[in-house]
């Protein structure tokens, strides 16, 4: 295969997967890379419960999540001859550990890098405020409470701090969608789900000339949910890359939500990784066929341009 003809592939509107060493010919790719997943094609790549990928369009490089574990994720983003010096910034879906873990060894990389993450009360620098569930529950007065048991000695503050785990990173905190830069937003949704209650999630939407690329962390709020606030921004979505977390519904929700994508939604294609679930992953290869990219550790997916 002649350059003329990986170049012709890659300008195509299909996302495909092609070697790396094909890819590597590209000067200006439109691609996701997964960096960290639990499955995934036999490679020297080291399997992990988490997801990472990094974003490649339109001359911007996005680090989407940081897997589950630090060594891992170096020794992926070491094998995989990613260059983390030259990132335009990083997305951190969500506070949980299978998606930051990573980020340690980013900052050592590149510490100055730009990193947007969801607003979430005593997460990621921001304080717990008042005004929130918990701040309430702290300031509540109890009578006959000694005094050497009172919060803050009853001396009740509008916030309360809390630090970020990484105190020099420059973290910007995203509370409604926006355009980071021009056609790659940032939206938060809120979980309304039982073991996630309140946890914000921040998802990426990328105008592409099929659509939105959308790319999710592990869809805590709902997958639909996302893509209801998704559609707002474009109601074309081309594609969506990403945890479904499809895993613990039923395979009657499974089967229905499979079939939104393509009828409700109007999706053309689906790269489902990390907390989908294998039966997902069955359901999105009946109904979307060649359309279902295998998302796995290591793989490369193709973006329109």
């Amino acid at each position: 295969m002649n350059r003329r003809h990986i170049l012709k592939l890659l300008a195509s509107a299909s996302v495909i997967s092609l070697p790396t060493y094909l890819l590597a010919q590209d000067s200006n790719p439109a691609r996701i890379t997964i960096i960290y997943d639990a499955f995934g094609k036999p490679s020297d790549l080291h399997r992990g419960w988490g997801w990472s990928a990094l974003i490649e369009y339109g001359g911007k490089r996005i680090l989407f999540d940081t897997g589950g574990q630090y060594q891992v994720f170096a020794e992926n983003i070491k094998k995989l001859k990613i260059n983390l010096k030259n990132l335009d910034f990083v997305v951190l879906s969500h506070r949980h550990g299978d998606h930051t873990s990573g980020l340690q060894y980013v900052l050592e990389q590149n510490p100055n890098v730009p990193i947007y993450a969801p607003t979430e009360n005593g997460s990621f620098g921001l304080p717990v405020s008042s005004q929130s569930p918990l701040g309430k529950l702290i300031s509540r007065e109890v009578p006959g409470v000694p005094p050497d048991l009172h919060y803050y000695d009853g001396k009740y503050a509008d916030k309360y701090p809390v630090d970020a785990p990484w105190p020099k990173a420059k973290i910007t905190l995203i509370d409604k969608p926006t355009e980071v830069l021009p056609g790659f937003y940032l939206f938060k949704t809120i979980s309304e789900n039982k073991g996630t209650l309140e946890l914000n999630e921040l998802s990426l939407a990328i105008k592409t000339p099929k659509g939105l690329a959308v790319i999710v962390g592990c869809s805590h709020p709902g997958i639909e949910k996302i893509l209801a606030v998704a559609a707002q921004i474009d109601p074309k979505i081309y594609t969506i890359a990403g945890g479904l977390h499809l895993v613990d519904s039923s395979d009657e929700q499974v089967v229905q939500i499979v079939s939104n994508f393509k009828n409700k939604w109007g999706i053309e294609r689906v790269a489902a990784g990390h907390c989908s679930g294998e039966f997902a992953q069955t359901e999105f290869g009946k109904v979307f066929g060649n359309k279902h990219d295998h998302s796995g550790l290591g793989e490369i997916i193709l973006l329109p341009r």
